[in-house]
């Protein structure tokens, strides 16, 4: 990867402002900071000012003459950024920060990490790298044999599956063979290991501005000691969700999969 830039929210708010894009802008600060004043803005904006011109991305020479004073190189990644037509989203509430992979041109992408809402860092980096990249956002391990362990769910069922309280009536509704009762009280011990939440990857394709987000594909997951729990949807009518536990070397194939389809949509 070659590394672009680190900023805090409210760097990358004006410097995305500074670009035409104030509503993008005010939605950064605002995932960030929550709503404020129009008083309070502007203080925000001044200081922030100040902290582009240490870290010479404001320049004051072409700031007086009122032009941009971002360098044309920054322009364009801003440009970019805002406008990629193809996202990858990885949540980690372990780690409280998230990792963003924003198409830039061709087989080039941009790697953005957030730290609590506040830091972002960004990379290039190459499309082929996008596997690897999240199977070290990840990094998970497993310490014992990996058994194959699966069940069927109904989508109702599943969105009650990250709620401790309704465990047993999550039992009572799948009528569970023998065979995924047992799975289902291994995935359930997992699941309180990891405090009842799902981590997902969601890949995203954005149109325009004006469309919005149209979410593509989506995979949950959580980490156990025998692999990783993977949860997909399949053609199954009354219980569509199937969950296994994969092998870390299947997990790392899934991920080489995800990255191929967002390879193959830029063909």
């Amino acid at each position: 990867m070659k590394h672009l830039i680190t900023c805090t929210s409210e760097e990358l708010a004006l410097l995305v402002g500074l670009c035409d894009y104030p509503g993008v802008g005010k939605g950064i600060l605002e995932s960030s900071l929550g709503k404020k004043s129009r008083k309070e803005w502007d203080a925000i904006a001044a200081a922030t000012v100040n902290q582009l011109i240490l870290k010479q991305y404001w320049n004051e020479e072409k700031s007086a003459k009122d032009e941009n004073p971002l360098s044309e190189e920054m322009q364009k990644f801003i440009v970019s950024y805002v406008n990629s037509e193809q996202m990858i989203r990885c949540s980690n509430l372990d780690n409280k920060n998230t990792l963003m992979l924003h198409h830039f041109e061709n087989e080039t992408w941009l790697f953005h990490m957030i730290d609590r809402d506040i830091i972002h860092e960004f990379a290039y980096a190459d499309e082929q790298e996008i596997a690897e990249l999240m199977k070290d956002y990840y990094h998970f391990s497993a310490d014992e044999e990996h058994v194959p362990l699966k069940l069927r769910l109904s989508d109702k069922c599943f969105d009650w599956l990250s709620n401790k309280d309704m465990t047993e009536k999550v039992r009572k509704k799948s009528s569970f063979s023998p065979e995924e009762e047992h799975s289902f009280n291994q995935l359930i011990a997992d699941l309180e290991a990891n405090q009842w939440s799902l981590h997902n990857i969601s890949h995203f394709y954005i149109p325009s501005l004006e469309d919005g987000p149209f979410l593509q594909n989506i995979v949950f997951f959580i980490p156990s000691a025998r692999g990783v729990w993977v949860a997909q949807y399949d053609e199954h009518n009354e219980k569509p969700v199937h969950i296994s536990l994969k092998t870390l070397e299947q997990w790392n194939q899934l991920l080489k999969g995800l990255e191929y389809t967002v390879s193959f949509q830029n063909t």
